[in-house]
C-alpha cells in the first residue's frame, strides 16, 4: 500500500464541507467498487472527479442537485 500526496484511485481521505463542520471519510475506488454507504465513491462520480489530483489543504467544488458544495481535504491517508 503506497501513500500519495495527491488524491488518486485507491486513496483514503478525510474531507470537510467548507462552511460546516461535517467531516467525511472517503475512499476513491473504481466505479465497480462504489459503495456510498461505506464511503467508497467512484473516481467518476462528481465528488470523486473533483477530488482527484488534489492535495491536502486543497478545496474541490462539487455541483450537487442542491447547488455547489466545496470540500476541503483535511488529510490523505
Amino acid at each position: 500500500l503506497h501513500h500519495s500526496a495527491v488524491v488518486e484511485i485507491g486513496s483514503s481521505l478525510t474531507v470537510e464541507k467548507v462552511g460546516g463542520s461535517e467531516k467525511l471519510k472517503l475512499v476513491i475506488v473504481g466505479s465497480e467498487e462504489t459503495d456510498v454507504a461505506s464511503g467508497k465513491i467512484s473516481g467518476q462520480s462528481p465528488i470523486g472527479a473533483a477530488l482527484l489530483g488534489k492535495k491536502k489543504g486543497d478545496t474541490a467544488m462539487v455541483q450537487t442537485p442542491r447547488g455547489e458544495v466545496t470540500y476541503k481535504i483535511i488529510s490523505i491517508d
